[in-house]
């Protein structure tokens, strides 16, 4: 069976909107994705990209809180 994840993004520029609609299949999924990404490689490859760093700490705490 095939997990639901559908999103939209919406807006341009510094104002955008991301809704991100998902089944709990997706959501496990998505959480079994988070234990194989190294964040401390990612985090030192976006050093010198604060933008990009904090986008990747948003996202590793999006897929933290998904496992609970």
């Amino acid at each position: 069976m095939q997990g639901l994840f559908e999103y939209r993004l919406d807006g341009n520029g510094d104002a955008l909107v991301l809704n991100i609609n998902l089944d709990a299949t997706s959501a496990n999924a998505l959480v079994r994705l988070d234990r194989y990404i190294n964040w401390e490689d990612v985090l030192k490859l976006t050093e010198n990209d604060p933008e990009a760093a904090r986008a990747a700490e948003r996202l590793h705490t999006v897929l933290h809180h998904l496992g609970r």
